[in-house]
């Protein structure tokens, strides 16, 4: 009725040893350098094209309010993730400071 719990020095290992030895790389062979470098680029991008959509609503030109609105709610919550981002760095950067070796 009841079945025996395998003990825990019989479980394999999770993470094969090999998986572990090639380095910091994520899941697609991407380091976090490069997808910090990635997630400005992209900040970059949205708010630069906030601003020209404003620009050109400024100006006159054809350009629907709501898509000028979705634009710069998305460019403002790109920049509020990248700054959380840098905070969480930043609080990382300071507890490994605290550290005594």
């Amino acid at each position: 009725m009841t079945a025996a719990i395998a003990p825990i020095a019989l479980t394999p290992d999770l993470t094969p040893a090999a998986a572990l030895a090639d380095g910091p790389m994520g899941p697609q062979g991407t380091d976090f350098v490069d997808l910090l470098k990635s997630g400005a680029t992209q900040l970059n991008a949205q708010t630069g094209q906030a601003s020209e959509m404003l620009s050109a609503y400024a100006l006159g030109d054809n350009i629907a309010p709501h898509d000028l609105v979705m634009a710069m709610e998305q460019a403002k919550l790109s920049l509020q993730l990248a700054v959380e981002v840098r905070n969480r760095l930043v609080d990382a950067y300071q507890e490994l400071t605290r550290l005594q070796i």
